[in-house]
């Protein structure tokens, strides 16, 4: 079930005293047993947009200091709009909307061929991976990992000094048991260029030197390092290659190679192949990975739901709106749990390349570490410009536990007495709570960036700028211009 507590406190010149403290507890725990089996795009969302109800929302529970039922009231009308229009261009072409839908369904279908690339990868000495790649190729990887507790045994690089490189090339061990997989989209991204380019130069001297030592000429040692490199490296990239250099270069040097799907968006593109191909690679089960995507797609189904009280996600982006038009322009993600690791740079990508200049993402930080170095500011009696989210994941409340519900519950109220405050509860790490949390963290930067336009009277353009970055290419041009002197 989902919990809406609402403290006592003046907001948005709505005062409830302490015996009007609503407290409601919004029951929809409507499970369905329906089975989505591989459908046309347009039936498929057609379908997800069917069901009123809301299914498996007892993965997730939302808790907020401020009147929440009263600001869904306030902004209804808007927020419903937003998701008519959001629901009207998923699986529409050229909107880079293809996450909704499209993209978890392919997945499903698709799966044994994941489970073939991971496999071919483990049967060439499997133990540690490298991935090299940057931005949503590298974040959507490390969330994932981090909260199915798969990411003991991976390194990633985005760096392109040669210190940081040589670093990598050392965590990956003995290289005849290390894979690497390289994630980008086009191929010609600067750092995963440059990474690649290093790193498969080394496993190349690696196993020459070995053909050297085993009296091979240098002609046929070479040609031979190469061979035993392409059993090691697995790209993912775009399927054509005509527009991606890096599938060029796989098919060249007989690489395998997955799929970064056409309009997915890198940050929003949790479940696309480097994701999926790494968690295989790393032990999730082929079923725990039936389940993540079937609860997405569920997930998602229940965020496009215009029935507010059954809808996280637009609650989400409704206290988010809230907040900033009211001048509380600074936002902040705390995490409880060493296993947000992952989740804290994958979401603050997702909040500041997706909203832009709208309002200042402040950085998500892990708890609780965050209480002995930013409490002090954060409670600041001048601070009159912050709002705040924790994610937790529920426990059994036993002694264990009790340092840190004491904690969690205890900041909470710290804060909720000076700033709005919302709460993320995860029911358990479990591959449907998973789904759940990523597809609510998709929505609600979705619906925020759409309700903040809305809200103000401005119409949405033909591309929601949510999915899209277009500002990353002005760096992009000025490192192009200094690499030809």
């Amino acid at each position: 079930m989902i919990n809406n507590v609402i403290s006592s406190k003046i907001y948005n010149n709505v005062n409830f005293k302490s015996s009007e403290k609503p407290n409601v507890i919004i029951d929809t725990k409507k499970e369905t047993t329906e089975k989505q089996a591989a459908v046309p795009v347009p039936t498929l969302v057609a379908y997800m947009l069917k069901s009123n109800g809301a299914q498996n929302a007892d993965k997730i529970q939302l808790k907020f200091s401020v009147p929440i039922e009263t600001l869904e009231k306030k902004y209804e009308n808007f927020a419903k709009q937003d998701i008519k229009d959001l629901s009207s261009r998923a699986g529409k072409s050229g909107q880079v909307l293809n996450w909704i839908g499209v993209l978890p369904q392919t997945q499903l279908q698709r799966i044994d061929k994941i489970y073939d690339i991971a496999n071919s990868m483990k049967n060439s000495g499997g133990k540690k991976l490298g991935i090299i790649g940057i931005g949503g190729s590298k974040h959507t990887i490390e969330n994932l990992l981090s909260l199915n507790e798969k990411n003991d045994d991976v390194v990633f690089l985005s760096a392109v000094d040669p210190k940081s490189m040589d670093k990598f090339i050392e965590k990956l061990g003995d290289l005849k048991t290390a894979n690497i997989l390289v994630a980008s989209k086009s191929g010609t991204t600067l750092e995963p260029s440059t990474g690649y380019d290093y790193v498969e130069k080394a496993f190349v001297d690696k196993f020459k030197s070995e053909y050297l030592k085993e009296g091979l000429s240098e002609q046929d040692a070479l040609l031979k390092a190469k061979e035993e490199t392409a059993k090691h490296f697995v790209c993912v990239t775009d399927m054509d290659s005509s527009k991606s250099k890096l599938r060029e270069i796989a098919q060249e040097k007989g690489y395998k190679c997955g799929i970064i799907h056409d309009d997915c968006g890198g940050r929003f593109g949790a479940f696309d192949d480097h994701s999926l191909i790494s968690l295989a690679y790393l032990g999730m089960s082929k079923e725990d990975m039936k389940k993540m995507l079937e609860a997405s797609l569920k997930a998602q189904k229940k965020f496009m739901n215009e029935d507010l009280k059954n809808n996280l996600a637009i609650k989400r982006a409704i206290f988010n709106t809230d907040c900033i038009l009211n001048g509380k322009t600074n936002q902040y993600d705390y995490y409880f749990g060493d296993v947000f690791e992952g989740t804290k740079l994958w979401n603050t990508q997702m909040k500041k390349e997706s909203h832009k200049s709208s309002y200042r993402v402040s950085g998500d930080l892990i708890g609780p570490e965050f209480l002995h170095n930013s409490t002090e500011s954060d409670l600041d009696s001048n601070n009159k410009t912050s709002f705040y989210t924790f994610n937790t994941i529920k426990n059994d409340g036993s002694e264990n536990y009790k340092a840190y519900n004491a904690l969690v519950n205890g900041s909470y109220k710290a804060y909720s007495a000076q700033h709005p405050v919302s709460m993320i509860e995860l029911k358990d790490l479990s591959p449907e709570s998973i789904a759940e949390f990523v597809e609510l963290k998709h929505f609600e930067a979705m619906y925020t960036g759409m309700l903040l336009r809305t809200t103000k009277g401005e119409q949405h353009p033909e591309i929601l700028p949510e999915v899209l970055q277009p500002n990353v290419s002005i760096y992009k041009k000025e490192v192009k211009e200094l690499l030809k002197n």
